[in-house]
């Protein structure tokens, strides 16, 4: 049995698709930064190969030999001091590089991980997106790079008959990160310094696992040149701070900021950012990106044709506060103002569900 190749492999996504594809029984070659952290690896029987996607010669040889491909490596980034080198180049030129790769070795099929963002975002709760639709106006320099990168991989799929399908995930919360990706980056928040305004607007809330179900679901029955959304559960900004709130004990946001004052307190933030060169918490592109629309999608086209489901937003909230509490992520003082649902008691498993 050749190998199956996980690009960005101790990713969220990526270490959780790792051990999804061990329960399966396969063969599983993990490509992650020479400089990347293998925590989340630890105790899988998977081949690491130490390798950057920008790097061509690297990408030749981790692909080199396997039968399939999940690329899940990206920069997942809101914010850089430099975001052409960090969030767009790996977007795009690496992705390039790793199917260019698959090409060259002859893989079987490829599924690429894209996101919903690059479908644009609702204004209205009441016209969720699908697959049909596309973004004109990307604000953030992460869903510019994963627009391009996406065009990327369907040209080359087109132009060298490549089997690609892309799944387009929503909100990604769950367990088993062992540091927070921009979307966990909010609950954690939310833990350890509380959240006094909410805005407008609203995700599809899915959990890691049924990502990396999904990816598997749609690498196994997917139709090449296909799009997929996985997403879960659509839920407001609002909703998703009461669940944490339900489920922490502590205080939800009871004020909602106009989304025009929440760009120029935006602006202010960033120029503290330029002044003292740390990451704004907000910046305008993501009030611009986000603020105001609804990250709502239809998953239906994925649930009739690979047999996704997910689970409820509640669900996922509950097993990502508990991860996020049972692994050290929330600070000693504030950890004695929680009061766990009872619910946290046993809410993930170490190993897939």
């Amino acid at each position: 049995m050749k190998p199956t190749l996980v690009t960005g492999a101790n990713g969220h996504v990526g270490n959780n698709l790792c051990r999804q594809l061990l329960a399966r029984g396969e063969r599983v070659r993990a490509m992650i930064r020479a400089s990347a952290d293998p925590a989340p690896l630890a105790g899988l029987d998977v081949e690491i190969v130490r390798g950057d996607i920008m790097d061509p010669a690297a990408t030749a040889r981790a692909v080199e030999g396997c039968g399939r491909l999940y690329h899940t490596a990206a920069g997942f980034l809101m914010w850089s001091r430099d975001p052409e080198r960090d969030i767009i180049q790996p977007s795009v030129a690496g992705t390039r590089n790793v199917l260019e790769a698959a090409v060259h070795a002859g893989v079987e099929k490829v599924l690429y991980t894209s996101t919903t963002g690059t479908m644009g975002l609702p204004t209205s709760p009441d016209h969720p997106y699908d697959e049909t639709h596309f973004n004109t106006e990307p604000h953030t320099y992460y869903v510019r790079g994963k627009i391009a990168a996406e065009q990327e991989a369907f040209a080359i799929a087109k132009r060298t008959g490549l089997p690609l399908t892309s799944i387009h995930p929503g909100f990604i919360l769950g367990p088993r990160f062992w540091k927070p990706s921009e979307s966990v980056r909010q609950v954690e928040q939310f833990l350890n310094q509380g959240t006094p305004i909410y805005f407008e607007g609203g995700f599809g809330v899915v959990d890691v696992d049924d990502v990396a179900r999904g990816a598997i679901l749609a690498l196994e029955k997917g139709r090449p040149g296909e799009r997929y959304i996985v997403s879960g559960e659509n839920v407001t900004v609002k909703g998703l701070f009461d669940l944490m709130a339900e489920l922490t004990g502590l205080r939800a946001p009871a004020v909602k900021l106009p989304v025009p004052v929440l760009r120029v307190v935006a602006g202010v933030l960033e120029l503290g950012a330029r002044l003292t060169g740390a990451r704004p918490l907000i910046d305008r592109s993501q009030v611009d990106e986000f603020a105001g629309k609804y990250g709502y999608f239809d998953s239906t086209k994925a649930q009739r044709e690979l047999g996704y489901t997910y689970l409820s937003a509640r669900d996922t909230v509950r097993r990502t506060i508990a991860w996020l509490l049972d692994r050290g992520f929330v600070s000693e003082r504030r950890r004695r103002l929680v009061h766990p649902h009872p619910s946290l008691q046993g809410a993930y498993a170490e190993g897939a569900s």
